[in-house]
């Protein structure tokens, strides 16, 4: 009876509960500035300097340079360890507190390198053809218009109007109009206000470490599934089955079922065993019937 007691025991009931987790994208010991890294609570696009671009276009056009021991020190504006060279690296000392110290370069290491967050993860840092392709997918999807991006204007304050106070001084402009201007309905359309349309859906946007995000669609989509298929099971049981799998719950002996059912002694024991048996087979074979 384990199987169907454990299933009715588990049964889906409530919200959808997102997961939750405590990952984090900062190692324990970093050698970035703390200053930089203070807020990284954050997944961030990351700009390193230089650029795998520029690393490229200096190894094709600038010179190189070797020193007398035939190590290469620089190729255009890149600059190498010798196995000589330092840079700033920080660490965590003995009190847990963060120590700065020349960190020696490796005989190759390319020095003079940076790397700075430039902005979080699912906002900016896109290019403009990855934010066109972006913004046209919830076009198509929703049925809008094409998004486009309106810079806001100066804004102009005025005065501050509750919603009674708004209808007033509409009703008094219908009042004060003779001929009413043609209703035009202009079709669905998305937020204007950022250059990806994204940013408008807060479900797609990461939160900070231990936080939940959005919930994945299988996940949604399996939910929903479930629900549906405890919602026929227990459609199709009675109200006696679905009273005995409630019972055992909180019963702590097959004797307390037997007694919820009115019987009493012994003979409440082996009543017991038996209706709890009958309804564990009820629940299954609903439950069959309902995922088939």
């Amino acid at each position: 009876m384990a199987d169907g007691l454990k299933a009715w025991l588990k049964k889906p009931e409530g919200p959808v509960e997102p997961m939750q987790t405590n990952w984090t994208t900062i190692p324990a010991n970093d050698n970035a500035d703390p200053e930089e890294v203070v807020d990284f609570g954050f997944e961030r696009h990351l700009r390193i300097t230089p650029s795998v671009e520029e690393i490229m276009r200096q190894a094709a056009v600038g010179p190189e340079a070797r020193n007398a021991g035939g190590q290469v020190t620089s190729i255009g504006s890149l600059r190498f360890s010798d196995g000589k060279n330092t840079e700033r690296a920080y660490c965590y000392g003995a009190d847990d507190k963060v120590i700065q110290f020349d960190a020696p370069m490796p005989v190759g290491a390319m020095l003079g390198t940076r790397e700075k967050t430039e902005s979080q993860m699912g906002g900016k840092g896109v290019t403009d053809a990855q934010a066109e392709q972006s913004n046209l997918y919830f076009a198509n999807m929703l049925e809008t218009i094409e998004p486009r991006y309106l810079r806001r204007t100066k804004r102009r304050n005025g005065k501050s109007c509750t919603a009674e106070e708004s209808r007033a001084v509409l009703a008094e402009a219908i009042a004060n109009t003779p001929v009413m201007p043609p209703i035009k309905r202009y079709k669905a359309g998305l937020p204007c206000g950022g250059k990806l349309v994204a940013e408008s859906f807060v479900g797609m946007q990461k939160g900070k470490k231990g936080e939940s995000g959005a919930i994945m669609w299988q996940d949604i989509s399996s939910s929903i599934i479930e629900r549906e298929i405890w919602e026929e099971t227990l459609a199709g049981l009675s109200e006696t089955t679905a009273e005995t799998l409630d019972s055992a719950r909180v019963a702590k002996t097959m004797r307390q079922i037997g007694e919820a059912h009115g019987f009493v002694g012994k003979r409440a024991e082996r009543m017991g065993k038996r209706i709890l048996q009958a309804a564990n087979d009820n629940l299954q074979d609903a439950l069959k019937k309902s995922a088939a």
